[in-house]
């Protein structure tokens, strides 16, 4: 379970209430800003927990259960710019990108509006937003109205959530943030359960990160009694580079593995994941050193990662391919320090 989740209160839309979710995330004595202004420009991306739905003029009254169910994690992310207290730039929720524009306060707090998707079938729309510069994550709440149409039958649709942003600096996969690193010849133990992030598919998800040297080959491998298990590898601009199901075996034959040889020195991030949605449980992440190492294929060059220190091939993986539905498509994207 990631470390930075936070306990979940009622939202409410004063800066009381941004207050009181800052002392519920333990935070309280580490606000950035607090009687000036804060730096709130670069690259942003978390997940933000539903904590209500509501419908109204609706035909068809499943729209909440099936898209924005309460406790379901979801993906935002946002590239800003800002000039003395204002701010503008980009935000990206799933597949909808629009701009957006506000402001930041003397308490250092961060106040959004704007639109998203305005060209598309289906809209939404920031009727609240208030977050906090607390270290290197903005957190707070919001509230938007999505609005049908393309006759879907739900009408409209008001959403609160609670969120967390993690900030240019910050080593993350789909919005989550690294738990912990992975050393070669180690093993760590975690647990996925209610509360975790979540991939489009809505499957649960934890983070690693691992650098292995040049020369090295290493398998990485998830092993869970309970569920499962998939492994998702990617460098650290999130470009997709291998994913595993069941090619580490195990008692049940649904452990995930995948090999990585390094040309170069370099980080890798690691999702130990479910293979699909409604599984849960404990679980272990371990790299293991393989010898001799894996040889660069003659007349082959090395599919190599395009992040920082790439130099390195991902060996096997038999579920490249589910990729698209776990990641699904975003419109923004933190590539070489930048959005596209």
């Amino acid at each position: 379970m990631p470390r930075w989740r936070w306990r979940r209160s009622s939202l409410a839309f004063l800066v009381g209430a941004l207050v009181s979710t800052l002392v519920l995330a333990g935070c309280e004595d580490d606000v950035v800003g607090v009687g000036g202004l804060a730096d709130v420009s670069g690259f942003w991306s978390g997940q933000y927990v539903v904590t209500g739905c509501t419908l109204s003029g609706a035909a068809v009254g499943a729209f909440c259960t099936d898209d924005f169910p309460i406790r379901a994690s979801l993906i935002l992310e946002m590239d800003l710019s800002q000039e003395g207290a204002d701010v503008f730039g980009v935000m990206g929720q799933g597949t909808l990108q629009g701009d957006v524009d506000g402001f930041v306060d003397d308490f250092g707090l961060l106040f959004l509006s704007g639109v998203l998707g305005s060209d598309t079938l289906t809209t939404s729309e920031i009727l609240a937003w208030q977050t906090g510069l607390v270290g290197d994550s903005l957190v707070g709440s919001w509230r938007f109205r999505v609005d049908d149409h393309a006759g879907r039958g739900f009408g409209t649709a008001t959403v609160d959530g609670n969120m967390r942003l993690l900030g240019p600096t910050v080593l993350k996969l789909f919005g989550c943030p690294v738990e912990d690193e992975l050393l070669i010849g180690s093993q760590l133990s975690g647990n996925l359960q209610t509360g975790d992030c979540e991939f489009a598919d809505a499957s649960l998800f934890d983070v690693f990160s691992f650098r292995g040297s040049a020369g090295d080959s290493v398998e990485i491998a998830v092993r869970s009694p309970a569920f499962d298990a998939f492994l998702i590898i990617t460098d650290t601009d999130e470009q997709e580079l291998g994913a595993d199901d069941d090619s580490g075996g195990g008692a049940n034959g649904t452990d995930a593995a995948i090999v990585i040889a390094f040309d170069e020195a370099g980080t890798v991030l690691l999702a130990a994941n479910s293979s699909t949605a409604g599984q849960s449980g404990p679980y272990t992440i371990t790299a293991t050193r393989l010898l001799p190492a894996a040889p660069v294929v003659a007349g082959r060059a090395p599919a190599r990662g395009t992040g920082r220190g790439a130099g390195f091939r991902v060996i096997g993986g038999d579920s490249v391919e589910r990729l698209s539905e776990k990641l699904a498509p975003r419109l923004l994207r933190r590539v070489g320090g930048s959005s596209r």
